[in-house]
Formats: C-alpha cells, structure tokens, sequence
C-alpha cells in the first residue's frame, strides 16, 4: 500500500492500522523479486503470527570499512534471512563470498542467519522456510515461558504515552513517533516554543536539563539545511547549502558541550515517514570543519526520558 494511497484514506476518515500499513508496504517492496517474495510471503503466513515484526533489509556493521543488508531480520529473535536465488550459485568464488558473509555477520553480531537456496526443487524450498518457522515458533515459545517476549505493537508504540510509561528509551526499541508535537509530549515540553511564525523550529531545549537539545532533523532539505545521516548512523553532518550560514553555525556550535536528543525524520525502505529515534549525539571536533559543516557522533543508544535538572 503506497503512503499516498493510505495519507488519502485516512484524510477520508477511514482508519488503517500501522501493522496494515506496514506489511502491505513491505511486501509491496519485494513484490519485483518474485522468488523473493514467493519465500518471505509463505515464511509469513506459515507464521500466521502478527505479534512478530519483520524488517527489510537490515544494516549490519561488520567493521569501520565494511557492512552487510541481509533481505530481512527479526527483531525479537535475532534471526536474519536471505533468500538466495539461483544467480548467488554461479561461481565458487560467489558460492565462498556468501560463506564469509555469512560467518562475518553471526561472528559480529551473534545472531543467527538463515540462507534459502532456491536452486532447489519447490518442495525442498518449502522444507527450507518450514525449518525456520520451526525455529522461531520454538523462540516464541521459549521467551513466553520466560517472560521476555515483547510483541510486535506498532499502533501502541507509537504513542509517546508508552514510553513516558517505560521511562527508558533505546535503539533496539526501534522507536518511531508520527510527529513533532510527539517528541514534545514524550520529554513534556512545549509544542507551542516550535512554532516561529509560518515556520517551525528544527529544535528545542530540554525542558529539565538545558544540555540537551530536542533534535528532529530531516533527510530532505528544509530551508536550505541539509542533514546527512552516514549509513552506520554513527554520525550526523548538519550543514547548509549557503556558504556564510554554514561557517556562521559551525562557529556558533564549535567545541560545543551540548547533547542532541535525535529523532530523525525520513522516508525508510518501505516508503514509511515518521521521526524515528537514533540515540544521543554530541560534538565531533575531528570532522566538523567550516566547509563541511557541523558533524555530530552518536555516544549512546539509550537514555532517561526524566533528565535530571541542571
């Protein structure tokens, strides 16, 4: 379902869920690989679970010079999945790639990955997703007996009021809030003091702790500014297009002690906008410079909602 189509429902009155948006977005996205998506359709409703959440391709840090996009990942489970159509077999030398990759991803982040070889007859694919299933019905099952299943809520999630609740807020939580005037209610601050005439502010002061900033910046150009997230998402390059402005903000936050709270607004893989939480940045001296602009490094991947007053 594209985002256009579901903005126009909605304006009409008509009510979608985010787990409806969400899934019809992704496998839309896979609807062009036709193996592909035969494989992650059927994993899906052999499922038949809508409590779990499946994520297309999936950035994997390998080391400072190299990453990985495995075709999906389970969040819950720590399982990725690549669907490997008959061209991954051409050559040894591809056939050792995918190996190393392979090896290279669980070996760094300790999750498991699930390779379909669909070189193989129909039925054996089946066998293949059935494996898996298997195995993350087994997860499920394991982490309820325990009580650390956390399912898959995407309506509930992104109510800024559920995570006022939880008090803590993480990347792997893989927030996404609709909008600014959530980022304000989450932290309590004043939706009004982002308002600036016809214009809206791209920030605001932590109501508790003036080290901190609310940050919301956006992939797409606004006013002239330009903010780069890198593909680790390790940095933000906050500059802009007119060459006095640029110099003038790189001078204004040079050497800066200040915290940025970061929700980053952009359109994801599936074509989905939202303010999406990244972690906490702060200052990097090593690369900011006046012809390239303001970098900023993420240093945690979790804080406090409640900041304690300076």
């Amino acid at each position: 379902m594209k985002e256009e189509e579901i903005k126009e429902q909605e304006e009409s009155g008509i009510f979608i869920s985010e787990k409806t948006k969400y899934i019809t977005s992704f496998f839309e996205k896979t609807s062009k690989k036709k193996i592909e998506n035969y494989c992650l359709t059927r994993l899906w409703h052999r499922l038949d679970n809508d409590e779990i959440k499946i994520i297309p391709q999936q950035y994997v840090n390998i080391n400072p010079e190299k990453y990985a996009l495995t075709d999906v990942y389970l969040p819950q489970f720590k399982i990725h999945i690549e669907v490997n159509e008959p061209a991954h077999y051409l050559s040894q030398v591809k056939i050792e790639e995918d190996k190393l990759r392979k090896f290279e991803i669980e070996n760094q982040t300790g999750h498991k990955l699930y390779t379909i070889d669909c070189r193989k007859e129909l039925s054996q694919i089946h066998q293949q997703i059935d494996t898996i299933v298997s195995e993350i019905n087994d997860r499920i099952s394991e982490q309820k007996s325990n009580g650390t299943f956390k399912p898959w809520q995407p309506d509930i999630e992104k109510n800024p009021d559920y995570w006022k609740q939880k008090k803590v807020i993480s990347l792997e939580d893989e927030i996404s809030l609709t909008n600014i005037e959530d980022i304000c209610k989450l932290f309590n601050a004043d939706f009004n003091k982002t308002k600036r005439g016809f214009l809206r502010r791209g920030a605001l002061v932590h109501p508790k702790n003036s080290n901190y900033l609310l940050w919301w910046p956006a992939e797409r150009a606004r006013q002239g500014w330009h903010n780069k997230l890198s593909q680790d998402e390790f940095t933000i390059t906050e500059t802009h297009e007119d060459e006095d402005k640029r110099k003038k903000h790189f001078h204004d936050y040079y050497n800066t002690g200040q915290i940025r709270i970061v929700f980053f607004h952009n359109k994801d893989i599936l074509g989905l906008t939202s303010y999406k939480f990244k972690g906490l940045y702060s200052y990097d001296s090593e690369q900011s410079k006046p012809e390239i602009g303001t970098v900023w490094k993420r240093i945690s991947v979790k804080m406090s909602i409640q900041l304690e007053d300076d």
